[in-house]
């Protein structure tokens, strides 16, 4: 039955190749004469010949008449072969028919076409872009490693979830990131059928920035909870938690080798006074062991790597993958550790007007994923192919994402919902827009990373007190009093009520990071009724709300460095501003804030006399981060509820509409109902209150018995 088999499918076969060898003949002998003919009429038709139609009826039969005679050839060496052959009819046939030397031929060409593809396609997707072949020492401190990759069957998995998984979202494995909330970031793992993320770690400090090991068991982070910012590893059974490095400078954001040997991180270098890439391995040996070994030395600001991948036959992870700020420009380099040099390294992104960070291998070392802040405001995810890096691809709206570990099928990001919420988005590359919502969670999603495995492991419960209580003291009339900010200087060191304690927390914890009491001096706070806005901006003020903070806006051009920067964010409403504060001199070897990693604005260029551009953009970007530590006072802001302001529109040609000295919280209020938490409604048009809506309420007051015990301060007199 089976050779009955094999002689029907042999048959089929030869009379496949049959066919297309018939095919083939015809189709040469058409080209052939269709060729000729073409010739000849174009010929004809350039030197005005009359017999067109006779020379193309000549060349077809010329193109047959070869053709024919090649058969009759063919068919005269056949018959004298088989003349001359004593051996017999059988033999003959066999050696000399010229349809099975044909069928043949065509067989071992077709293998020998299949064999070279398949040598192209591996040849082709084992390359990465290497810009120079040199060798370095740091070869033989990160040798290569063949062997293949440690997996994670040792680790125990939980059992499959049966909560269904809506699509596209069919997904495995286990993503950590960190997650800030109540004005602290804490490391959290989210796995299929999860309803909410598991917190890894809880520390009165911050933890952030988590990385898994490639065999899935061990999660890098970084903490500062010795007191300056150091690399940990913690494993994710056990829960026990190891120090790896221990200078008194800043480390942050670690990523494996794909041995699981080393870790590569970003470092603030004091001769450079920027970040840098270091390398150290995880057990403490080596060169790279108590002193990590540098990677990168140019004078602008190298962070945020994130190291190649090894495929499964030892190939690739040579490669890393990082930000870097060179000039004015943010881009994305690939830096080869064969030959880790600054000159060498190959700039993946090359946009001089857009910034790209934050970027992440797809599992097969081909692409790089990376986020991207447009000019108008918008932050994607995109991607490039390190062997065509000259096209980019968009894969959705949001930042900081991480590929699908298993098959790089897919990719999940973060994008910021409001003032609380964050979402966590997955989507296909090449599919521009994601491709759903994962999960919605409270307080802020960053560093997202994914793994393959899915172990069983416990949360930890927080346990840390709430930011601050707010207490809020109504007047007889039922509506707020303002509170006093003790030890502020201000015009009028008022606030409403509702809203001075979670100042006072904010001010103390200001002075806290930083080592100043940047709020214990306000350029503004309440104003009063009969103040005007500075020249060019609108009546409407939270000032007059005692909702409104101003910061001293002169800090920016005080001294160098600067007691405080600025970085520009535009946004899809507008023009906002990222205020950053210098820590005190005393705590710039470490032991608060941390170094810069956007480019500051810098407003005095606008005045400088000999930049144009810079005048009509209101300022430029600096040619360079300023040195030394600064805290993220937006960040701190917002965890106790003050947000910045946008810009007006006419701020590049009117300084006082920047606008990014204030702050505000308006507790989800507009203008008009903040206004009359103060004053009467005759009161409020006087201010220039817009009346509410019919249909808009102002939120009920709690009454005097909900209040706690506590002493009122009224308004000032020509307030009352």
């Amino acid at each position: 039955m089976l050779i009955r088999a094999f002689r029907l499918t042999d048959k089929f076969s030869n009379a496949f190749l049959k066919i297309a060898v018939w095919l083939s003949s015809f189709l040469l002998t058409q080209v052939t004469l269709l060729r000729e003919s073409s010739e000849h009429a174009i010929v004809n038709l350039y030197t005005g010949t009359k017999d067109t139609v006779d020379t193309v009826t000549r060349g077809s039969r010329n193109a047959y008449g070869a053709t024919d005679n090649r058969r009759r050839s063919l068919m005269a060496q056949r018959a004298a072969i088989v003349e001359s052959d004593s051996r017999g009819v059988i033999q003959a046939a066999l050696v000399e028919d010229p349809l099975v030397q044909q069928n043949r031929t065509l067989s071992m060409f077709t293998v020998l076409l299949l064999i070279a593809l398949i040598a192209v396609v591996l040849w082709a997707t084992s390359q990465a872009p290497t810009s120079n072949n040199g060798s370095s020492n740091l070869g033989g401190i990160i040798p290569r490693n063949n062997t293949p990759l440690a997996t994670a069957r040792d680790i125990p998995t939980q059992a499959p979830s049966v909560t269904p998984v809506p699509q596209p979202l069919n997904w495995r494995g286990t993503l950590a990131f960190s997650l800030r909330e109540n004005g602290q970031e804490d490391v959290f793992a989210f796995q299929r059928g999860d309803s909410a993320p598991s917190r890894l770690t809880n520390n009165p400090a911050d933890d952030r920035d988590p990385a898994w090991s490639p065999d899935g068991r061990t999660l890098a982070f970084v903490s500062n909870r010795e007191g300056n910012w150091d690399l940990y590893i913690m494993d994710i059974i056990s829960k026990e938690i190891r120090r790896i490095t221990f200078s008194p400078g800043y480390e942050g954001s670690p990523t494996w080798s794909p041995d699981g040997l080393f870790l590569a991180f970003e470092a603030y270098d004091n001769v450079t006074n920027n970040l840098d890439i270091y390398l150290t391995s995880v057990d403490g040996s080596g060169e790279c062991g108590q002193t990590p070994c540098q990677v990168t030395r140019q004078s602008g600001a190298d962070f945020e790597p994130a190291w190649m991948p090894q495929a499964p036959d030892g190939s690739g992870g040579r490669l890393i993958a990082y930000t870097s700020i060179r000039a004015d420009t943010q881009d994305i380099y690939l830096l080869d550790l064969d030959n880790p040099s600054d000159e060498s390294a190959l700039n993946l992104t090359n946009t001089p007007s857009i910034d790209e960070n934050y970027p992440a291998w797809s599992p097969d070392g081909q692409f790089v994923a990376y986020s991207v802040r447009t000019e108008d405001g918008i932050e994607g995810v995109f991607y490039r192919d390190i062997n065509d890096p000259s096209r980019e691809n968009g894969v959705g709206r949001g930042r900081m994402p991480t590929w699908n570990p298993i098959d790089g099928s897919s990719l999940f990001y973060t994008a910021q919902r409001g003032q609380d919420q964050s979402q966590i988005i997955g989507a296909n590359p090449g599919t521009l827009g994601g491709g759903g919502d994962l999960q919605t969670i409270s307080g802020t999603v960053a560093d997202l990373d994914w793994m393959a495995a899915e172990p069983e492991f416990e949360a930890v419960v927080a346990n840390y007190a709430q930011l601050y209580d707010e207490v809020a003291a109504l007047s007889a009339d039922g509506r707020y009093l303002l509170a006093l900010l003790p030890g502020v200087d201000a015009p009028d060191a008022y606030l409403n009520a509702r809203v001075d304690d979670s100042f006072n927390a904010l001010r103390q914890r200001v002075e806290a990071e930083t080592g100043i009491n940047y709020l214990g001096e306000l350029e503004d706070a309440f104003w009063r009724k009969e103040r005007l806005p500075e020249g060019g901006l609108p009546r409407e003020s939270w000032h007059y709300a005692g909702r409104a903070i101003a910061l001293n806006r002169t800090l920016v051009s005080q001294g160098s460095p600067t007691p405080m920067v600025v970085v520009r964010e535009n946004r899809e409403l507008g023009t906002y501003w990222r205020v950053y504060l210098r820590v005190a001199e005393t705590a710039q070897n470490g032991s608060l804030g941390e170094p810069l990693r956007q480019i500051p604005w810098n407003f005095d260029a606008r005045t400088s006399g000999d930049d144009l551009e810079a005048y009509e953009a209101g300022g430029r970007r600096m040619t360079s981060l300023p040195p030394g530590y600064y805290v993220d006072f937006t960040q701190l802001a917002a965890d106790y509820g003050w947000e910045p302001v946008p810009s007006e529109r006419n701020w590049r040609q009117n300084y006082p509409g920047i606008l990014y000295w204030q702050f505000v919280r308006n507790d989800g209020l507009n203008y008009a109902q903040a206004i009359r938490e103060l004053y009467t409604e005759a009161e409020a048009a006087l201010i220039g209150a817009p009346p509410i809506a019919a249909t808009a309420t102002i939120p009920i007051a709690p009454t005097e018995t909900d209040i706690p015990a506590r002493t009122p301060t009224p308004l000032p007199p020509d307030q009352q």
